[in-house]
């Protein structure tokens, strides 16, 4: 029979992990209708054998990609490209699925054409269980919508174009097929941002599928992960406005949605810099070189920046906490400015 969806686990060093998230597909109403690929990057404890424990058991469900570690981007990169499924999605093996949403998630890409599809997840703290809601704000789900769409209603949309909420056409991606870094985190943007910036037709579901946790002191969103990986925001930055310079054809809402993905990872340096970085003078050296390589590449994406920048700059220079920022994030007055568009947050 075929696959409907290829889930695709990159893996590496996760067994105190992957079989929960593993156990998590095991729907048995979907079973002949998905693959999940668990693509080992390397691990040197036990992530491969629990994945063979799992594919003695159900065969025809789970396979198993043994290569030398290159990081999250390479697994992808070797994951899609074995994928036999209509539709592609990638969970980290720190995270689950909604095993009962399976079966409504799977009959929906059944008859689904679009070349991707967004779902809203669910941000799930590892200490005390707390679920934060990432949801779409639409008026009407199970509908195409095209970029045109999703930049004139930005807001009502952004949070679900990420890594959880994305679900990508298998034949839409290899035709746009685009290599991701090795070796380099956050290549996740250029995974959302470069191949769908092709995309002609998007379709948002209003099921919750993805389960994302955070928490984890090892995660590369973590502060010190931040602040020691700034070199790597950097490249991902390169490569998505590097995107952006080399297709003059594309219409005006492509750019728009390449600009709004690049300005999230860009205003996420700032805070890195500016807020999360103890030494408040090296952080704002870190981000002045930084605003030097964007303006270098596109003097445009630097001008519609800049006066974002001159926040998180005055934030630096009154040494505002992080905790602080969290606060005014969530205040009544950010919002204010934030629907006026003087500044976004780094999500």
């Amino acid at each position: 029979m075929d696959k409907i969806v290829s889930f695709i686990i990159p893996s590496y060093n996760v067994e105190k992990y992957l079989n929960k998230c593993l156990t998590s597909f095991l729907n048995l109403e979907v079973l002949d209708l998905i693959e999940v690929i668990v693509v080992d990057d390397g691990s040197k404890d036990q992530t491969a054998q629990i994945a063979r424990n799992y594919i003695e058991q159900y065969p025809n469900v789970f396979r198993l990609i043994s290569k030398e570690n290159g990081g999250h981007g390479s697994t992808i990169n070797v994951g899609t490209a074995a994928a036999a499924g209509r539709y592609l999605k990638v969970i980290d093996a720190d995270d689950w699925v909604i095993t009962e949403n399976l079966k409504e998630f799977v009959d929906k890409l059944a008859v689904c054409t679009a070349d991707v599809v967004l779902n809203p997840y669910h941000q799930v703290d590892m200490m005390t269980g707390e679920k934060t809601v990432w949801k779409m704000f639409l008026d009407q789900y199970e509908t195409i919508y095209t970029l045109e769409d999703v930049v004139r209603n930005w807001k009502n949309f952004d949070r679900c174009f990420a890594f959880h909420g994305i679900c990508y056409n298998r034949e839409f991606y290899q035709k746009h097929r685009y290599e991701l870094p090795e070796k380099i985190f956050y290549e996740d943007h250029e995974y959302t941002t470069i191949p769908c910036s092709y995309a002609a037709s998007i379709y948002p579901m209003d099921l919750y599928l993805y389960q994302y946790l955070v928490g984890n002191a090892e995660q590369s969103v973590s502060v010190t992960n931040r602040l020691k990986r700034m070199s790597h925001v950097e490249k991902v930055t390169e490569d998505l406005i590097r995107h952006y310079n080399a297709h003059p054809e594309f219409s005006g809402a492509a750019k728009e949605y390449i600009y709004k993905k690049t300005e999230g990872v860009i205003l996420s340096y700032y805070v890195a810099g500016c807020i999360m970085n103890p030494d408040k003078k090296a952080g704002r050296r870190d981000c002045v070189r930084y605003n030097e390589m964007i303006r270098s590449l596109n003097p445009e994406i630097f001008s519609r920046v800049r006066k974002k920048y001159q926040i998180y700059e005055w934030m630096n220079r009154f040494h505002v906490s992080l905790h602080l920022y969290e606060q005014l994030l969530h205040s009544g007055l950010y919002n204010k400015i934030r629907n006026n568009q003087k500044i976004e947050t780094d999500s």
